[in-house]
């Protein structure tokens, strides 16, 4: 029978995080890139002369005055990097949130003292009174 998944890190110490990081650097890459590519099109459609580039993320990213030769560079500078940084920016940062959000539940699995509290003497001998009201003049027996 294989172990239960724990959900917790390896034993290699920073190879997880380092991991982690590489996916979160080219998810990011590839959605700049991504955006780049739509929000520079859509820019030379409504400002520029030029034909709907054909879709080449890693040029959108790297050289967009080549894949829009006839967009000013302000067009190309709001176009192609500040409207999809802030988008790439934005949701890196919801992400982020979700996945911490998510990883932060209780690890340990152990109950906490609110959630014994009606299993413990006291509270179980209430229960037991308030509902057969003919054991209230007599003593508990638990020990």
């Amino acid at each position: 029978m294989p172990a239960p998944r724990t959900g917790a890190p390896s034993t290699t110490s920073g190879s997880d995080a380092l991991l982690y990081l590489l996916f979160a650097v080219v998810g990011a890459a590839l959605a700049f890139g991504s955006l780049a590519w739509l929000i520079g099109n859509v820019t030379n459609y409504f400002v520029g002369s030029g034909d709907w580039a054909p879709f080449h993320a890693t040029e959108a990213l790297l050289h967009p005055d080549r894949l829009w030769p006839h967009l000013g560079p302000v067009a190309v500078l709001v176009g192609a990097r500040i409207v999809p940084g802030a988008l790439t920016l934005a949701t890196a940062v919801t992400v982020l949130a979700l996945w911490l959000r998510h990883r932060s539940g209780a690890r340990s699995g152990l109950a906490r003292k609110a959630d014994i509290a009606p299993l413990l003497d006291k509270e179980s001998t209430k229960k037991a009174r308030s509902l057969r009201p003919s054991l209230n003049g007599r003593e508990c027996k638990r020990g």
